[in-house]
């Protein structure tokens, strides 16, 4: 009889463990999006090459605002067949961003890859020194969750024509965010692997300013 116990025990904590990791993750490990207040002090620096990345000068978010409407991309993991697949479409529309005056930018927590990054996105890179754009809560996605998720097998298939590897930290989700002097016009928190902004609603912002 104990072997079978154990045996359904075991079931039960898979069945448990696999419904857990499919709960919304704004349940799971939190949703609060970062205020512009909170990003105007973000230290950024500019990336032109990665290996030399701390030789950059720094600037602070409100620089990088007062150029006007700003897109940013807060990038997962520059390895990220998903990540470059999003930066891909956003890019897409840069002659719609262009016609509003809207930069495009993008942000990453860690600079391995930003190189090899950069062709998927038409817009200059910065890394992020304090994680600002990642918070003011950071969600962490630890891998056993990413990986019993439906949705990454999902988007994965989505994004099978975009090349990626699995260097580099992945595990702290991003987002996209657009930006008008002090209004936060629009916001997208990765929810999960994959979890892209929908190019409909940047558009729909965009049309907005």
């Amino acid at each position: 009889m104990i072997p079978g116990f154990l045996g359904y025990g075991a079931v039960s904590a898979v069945v448990g463990a696999i419904l857990y990791a499919n709960l919304p993750t704004s349940i799971t490990i939190g949703a609060a999006a970062p205020t512009v207040d909170y990003l105007l002090n973000a230290k950024l620096i500019k990336i032109d090459d990665e290996k030399d990345v701390l030789a950059g000068k720094q600037i602070r978010g409100s620089d990088l605002f007062e150029k006007g409407p700003t897109l940013i991309m807060a990038i997962r993991r520059p390895g990220c067949q998903f990540c470059r697949h999003e930066a891909k479409k956003i890019s897409e529309l840069k002659d719609q961003l262009n016609a509003a005056g809207v930069q495009l930018v993008g942000v990453v927590h860690e600079t391995h890859g930003v190189d090899q990054f950069k062709p998927f996105l038409k817009g200059d890179i910065y890394y992020d020194v304090d994680r600002k754009f990642y918070g003011p809560k950071e969600r962490w996605m630890p891998v056993w969750l990413g990986f019993l998720r439906l949705s990454t097998y999902m988007n994965a298939y989505r994004t099978s024509g975009t090349k990626g590897n699995f260097e580099g930290e992945g595990r702290l989700l991003g987002g996209v965010f657009l930006i008008n002097k002090d209004k936060m016009v629009y916001s997208h928190l990765e929810k999960d692997w994959g979890d892209a902004a929908d190019i409909s609603d940047i558009l729909t912002a965009v049309k907005k300013l």
